[in-house]
């Protein structure tokens, strides 16, 4: 799926746990780029990675959108914050930066793989990544797919997957 010298985004990188095994995988010629909006999930993505110079760490959240953005922080799992309210919760906020991967990736730059893990917002931040994809028609998509997840934030499995051109597994 990916060999050396690849180009990865990791978006949602949590604590670090993929940005290390791509890293592995794109080897020294490659480069895995990882978002991660939670201040301290980046401290420990940064801990993770510091000995890995293919990794560009970038403390803000992949959107369909380039801004502010609130992070909905769970106190129980540091791998559930989310950037959309959950309907009947209540959860402490911070304001974050978000930005779209059409902005983050030069045009014509070449990328292999879109690895997401957004609690449900996939479908919205492949929104912002239309011009990633159609300029890297052969690019890969990783990504976390939870109905109920993507339904909470305004989306579904089968969008997700018309939305992306690939078949859903």
């Amino acid at each position: 799926m990916l060999s050396e010298g690849a180009t990865v985004l990791d978006a949602g990188a949590n604590i670090g746990v993929y940005s290390q095994f791509l890293s592995h995988c794109v080897g020294s010629t490659g480069v895995v780029h990882s978002f991660e909006p939670s201040p301290d999930n980046f401290k420990r993505l940064r801990a993770a990675t510091r000995k890995l110079s293919n990794v560009r760490l970038n403390q803000f959240a992949v959107s369909n959108k380039t801004g502010e953005s609130p992070l909905y922080i769970s106190e129980e799992l540091n791998v559930d914050h989310r950037v959309y309210p959950k309907e009947g919760e209540t959860r402490r906020t911070l304001s974050i930066r978000s930005t779209r991967l059409d902005d983050y990736v030069k045009s014509g730059e070449h990328v292999d793989l879109i690895k997401m893990d957004l609690q449900g917002f996939e479908l919205h931040a492949l929104k912002g990544a239309n011009r990633v994809s159609a300029d890297n028609p052969d690019i890969k998509l990783l990504l976390e797919i939870c109905p109920f997840a993507l339904k909470q934030a305004g989306a579904n499995a089968m969008t997700s997957s018309r939305l992306s051109g690939t078949k859903a597994w």
